[in-house]
Order: structure tokens, then C-alpha cells, then sequence
């Protein structure tokens, strides 16, 4: 029964990276932060199936963590007191979940993304996660979440991409 799961667990390691795929073909950032709720959520289900406990409590802080800062563009109220919050509760509970030596690499990795995601350029967002998906990738290939893997290459390369599409864009902009 528990290679039943463990499979189903990586089956939806794979669906949420489709649903990552679709959060960069988002126009505004209340639709990214929903479809990030989503795949935060199909990823929880995913890290909990294949055993990854921390990989599932950091998840079930984003989505979380996604409302907030929602909460906070809509009302303009929070300032960096969420990211702050949510800083300090993922390294509790990356603590509390603590599965292995490897689990520093996620702790680390999610609450720095946490606090990155407070920056509201998105060039600056973009270089953050040149940091933070190595961190979350190395968890990932320790814990076996095939689907986390492929995930944080891809945000890893698009990110990337971003970020010498939108240099070369500004520098063409300021040669003007």
C-alpha cells in the first residue's frame, strides 16, 4: 500500500508542475499568487504521499503565506511584517519538520523565497530564485520528489531566461 502512494505522490509532483507552468502565463499578480496556491497545495499532498514532511509543512505555509500577501496588495496593510512572520514560521517549522542534514537546504531555500517574494520588482524576484531553487532543488533530489526536481530546474532556467530577456530589454530602452 505504500508504494501506492508513493506513486500517486509523485503523479502529483507531476501535475504541479503543470500548474507551475501555467502560473507564468498569468497577467496579474493576484492570479500568480492563486495558481501558486494551488500548486503549493497539489505539492503539500505530494510531499506528504512520498514521505517529504518538511516539503509538506513549508507548502501548506505558502499557501498561507500566498493569501497573506494577497491580503496585503489588495488593503496595502502589512507591510514587511508578513514577510517577516512568515519568514520566522517557515524556519519553525523547518525545524519542527526537521527530517534529515539535507532538510537545511529547504528551510533555508523557502524562507528566503518567502522573504523575496515581499520585493515588488520582478527582476529582483526573478534573481532571488537563482539563490533559492538550488536550495529547494538539493532537497528535493535527497527526498526523491521527482516532481519537486522538475519543477525547481524549470523555475531555475525560466527565471534565467527573465532575467537576460528583461536586462536586454532595459538596455535597449536606455540606448533610446
Amino acid at each position: 500500500m505504500d508504494d501506492i502512494f508513493y506513486i500517486i505522490g509523485q503523479v502529483l509532483g507531476i501535475i504541479a508542475i503543470f500548474l507551475g507552468l501555467v502560473n507564468y502565463q498569468m497577467r496579474t499578480q493576484r492570479q500568480i499568487l492563486f495558481v501558486q496556491i494551488a500548486t503549493a497545495a497539489v505539492f503539500c499532498i505530494h510531499y506528504l504521499l512520498i514521505g517529504a514532511t518538511s516539503g509538506m509543512a513549508m507548502n501548506f505555509v505558502n499557501i498561507i503565506r500566498n493569501l497573506a500577501y494577497d491580503y496585503r496588495n489588495r488593503t496595502g496593510k502589512g507591510g514587511l511584517v508578513i514577510p517577516i512572520a512568515f519568514t520566522a514560521l517557515q524556519l519553525a517549522m523547518g525545524i519542527l519538520t526537521w527530517e534529515a542534514w539535507y532538510s537545511v537546504f529547504l528551510l533555508v531555500g523557502i524562507a528566503t523565497n518567502t522573504f523575496c517574494m515581499s520585493f515588488s520588482k520582478p527582476q529582483n524576484v526573478r534573481k532571488s530564485i537563482l539563490v533559492t531553487s538550488p536550495l529547494v532543488l538539493t532537497y528535493d533530489l535527497f527526498a526523491k520528489s521527482i516532481g519537486g526536481a522538475i519543477y525547481e530546474t524549470v523555475a531555475l532556467v525560466s527565471a534565467f531566461v527573465g532575467i537576460i530577456r528583461n536586462r536586454k530589454k532595459q538596455n535597449e530602452l536606455d540606448a533610446e
